[in-house]
């Protein structure tokens, strides 16, 4: 399955990025990125390497079904990082506020 026209990040401006195509499951994407095309290639294999093993691992035959079960996975990291990202904000806000609640005032 070939789609014809380039797929557009909401972000990449139309005059910028490059076309590039991607190969998963057999389904070919073209994609307009500023990301650059070893990057995406990289994204691509690391998706299609997460679904195979999804599919291997717990006996799924739908493809989609593995795909929806690594997007879920792929968002609860990322939610993971979220909140780890946070928490380590927090912690140097406090050690700051600690730092300068121990600077005299002038």
């Amino acid at each position: 399955m070939v789609e014809e026209r380039p797929v557009l990040n909401p972000s990449t401006p139309r005059d910028k990025g490059e076309v590039v195509a991607i190969n998963i499951l057999g389904n070919e994407i073209r994609l307009k990125t500023e990301a650059g095309s070893a990057y995406i290639q990289k994204l691509a294999e690391d998706v299609e390497s997460r679904i195979k093993r999804c599919m291997s691992e717990a006996g799924i035959v739908s493809s989609l079904k593995a795909v929806i079960l690594v997007c879920l996975d792929l968002a609860d990291e990322l939610e993971k990082e979220k909140k780890q990202h946070l928490k380590g904000d927090k912690t140097w806000e406090e050690r700051i506020d600690k730092l300068l609640d121990k600077i005299p005032s002038v």
